[in-house]
């Protein structure tokens, strides 16, 4: 069956190159494509449904920021089952300062490059702890669009999403600290796992996909 995996937030199909799936599962990467000044999300979502084959029966996988895009598309494709990691679907997951920075709309004034520049606070909140670790995150927060960022921060701060996918599989870091794991989330919890998890803790995580996975 395919699988379409759709990364974090600026990302790219780097992020989950160390998951090990099984042979009956076809690993597809949606790719970013660029954001209009007034996109919407479901209009975004429209033009990232091209890549999908829709013929055939598929799961949707969503990391971060992707889990909102995956449950986003899931609303008008027909997925056999959607998944995210390290992301949240509905409003009531969301911790209480993302809701006020949405409505606010105070996170504008930050500098967009000063949150893609590397630092240790940076590698700190996202879990990133060896060289390694540090030079992935490196790489993709350098290769990120400023325009993109700006506009999937805002996506992200302001959805206030009350629909969850009736096959849903949510699996999340309990020591996350970009979006903290939350007991009313209903995931399956990877204990001390950190946001960059499918990656660092790529092992376990692979063990709940290839447990969960709906094979049909």
């Amino acid at each position: 069956m395919n699988l379409y995996f759709v990364s974090g937030l600026g990302a790219d199909k780097r992020i989950f190159q160390k998951l090990k799936l099984g042979d009956e599962w076809i690993v597809h990467h949606v790719e970013w494509v660029p954001v209009r000044d007034d996109e919407t999300l479901e209009t975004y979502c429209r033009s990232l449904s091209d890549q999908i084959d829709r013929t055939k029966p598929f799961i949707l996988v969503g990391l971060s920021f992707g889990g909102i895009i995956a449950i986003q598309l899931a609303k008008f494709l027909s997925p056999v089952q959607t998944v995210i990691i390290s992301s949240f679907c509905l409003k009531e997951e969301v911790s209480r300062h993302y809701i006020f920075l949405g409505t606010t709309r105070i996170f504008r004034l930050l500098p967009v490059r000063f949150l893609l520049k590397p630092n240790k606070i940076i590698f700190r909140m996202f879990g990133a702890n060896n060289p390694e670790e540090k030079n992935l995150l490196t790489q993709i927060l350098l290769d990120t669009d400023a325009k993109f960022f700006r506009w999937a921060i805002y996506q992200l701060f302001s959805w206030e999403n009350e629909w969850k996918p009736a096959s849903f599989l949510h699996i999340h870091g309990t020591a996350d600290k970009i979006l903290h794991y939350r007991s009313n989330m209903a995931a399956i919890p990877v204990k001390g796992g950190q946001h960059l998890m499918v990656y660092n803790r790529a092992g376990e995580v692979s063990r709940i996909l290839n447990d969960h996975l709906l094979k049909r």
